[in-house]
């Protein structure tokens, strides 16, 4: 009797300790990749000016800007998010929530339009992440547009895996790049602007794959875990625009918020619009192996005001 139930005991806690080894393997030990730089810029439309506090207001944020909010040594953690706005540390939401600024970066952005035309329809009032480019490392300190690139870090598998494309032996060095794991959220007031940006633009390696990272993790450990389902806003590429009136969106896929009129006087009318930006190692990406963890990233975003003539048309009726 008495040993039946210390084998129990012992096969209860064997069970605790490999499911405790999965989670913690999951987000790879307690390494972060680092932010080597962060900037935020306008593209084409210099009425538009930018603000980390809704009162002081830029035509650029820079690292020295950010700082205040994110610290000086900004990191990402491997961590997971199905919406843009809420975080966890483990594969599951029943794990411990991360911290903003701590696991990832999160900040308030504001936007201003200062004008002497009281109709915000004859504006460009709508403000979109645009201009995605795809650099490599070395070249893109002073490319202006939105992108994450990451300087890559080679890595040996210990043991074969799939990674989408068929068999990785084990033993192979290749490079392995944090970009391609990266999301950018926008978190707006209106949660139906709230948007999820795999910056990778690459659908196939996604959240959730069966193959890549998910395939290695679970032959190394032995034990597979229920993946989540996919979030639902996620998008693959920014806003395009009119190729014959650069003023025009052709759709509202990264948009970022609406600019509303707050003030007026002396004939100055004052419009502002706001977002939260999370940005993020998403650990159910295909791409999310340990060595992306002591990868060194540059991030860029650009962004762009314009109108939309169907949301206009739709106002105007």
């Amino acid at each position: 009797m008495h040993k039946k139930l210390y084998l129990l005991i012992i096969s209860f806690l064997f069970v605790t300790l490999t499911l405790s080894t999965t989670v913690y393997a999951w987000f790879s030990l307690s390494r972060t990749s680092m932010i080597e730089g962060i900037e935020i810029g306008i593209s084409l439309d210099d009425t538009i000016e930018l603000s980390l506090d809704g009162m002081t207001y830029h035509k650029t944020i820079d690292n020295e800007m950010l700082a205040s909010i994110i610290g000086s040594n900004p990191h990402l953690a491997s961590i997971t998010s199905q919406d843009g706005i809420n975080f966890f540390k483990g594969p599951l939401e029943t794990t411990s929530r991360a911290k903003a600024n701590v696991d990832y970066i999160s900040f308030p952005l504001y936007f201003r339009l200062t004008s002497e035309n009281p109709n915000v329809s004859a504006h460009q009032k709508y403000i979109y992440l645009a201009n995605a480019l795809d650099p490599a490392y070395d070249t893109a300190s002073n490319l202006k547009g939105t992108f994450v690139t990451s300087k890559g870090n080679w890595w040996t598998n210990p043991i074969a895996y799939h990674d989408g494309m068929g068999i990785v032996p084990a033993g192979t060095n290749r490079l392995y790049y944090a970009k391609n794991a990266v999301r950018i959220a926008s978190e707006n007031p209106d949660p139906d602007l709230t948007f999820i940006y795999d910056t990778s633009e690459d659908k196939y390696r996604g959240f959730g794959k069966v193959f890549g990272a998910y395939d290695y993790y679970m032959k190394r450990l032995g034990i597979e875990l229920e993946i989540p389902d996919t979030p639902t806003n996620e998008i693959f590429g920014l806003t395009e625009f009119s190729p014959l009136q650069d003023d025009i969106a052709l759709d509202q896929v990264s948009l970022l918020s609406a600019l509303n009129l707050i003030s007026s006087d002396n004939g100055r009318y004052i419009y502002q619009g706001m977002t939260r930006i999370n940005i993020w190692l998403e650990g159910w990406d295909a791409d999310a192996f340990d060595p992306i963890l002591d990868d060194k990233l540059l991030i860029s975003l650009n962004i762009r005001s314009a109108r939309y003539y169907e949301a206009e048309t739709q106002q105007d009726e």
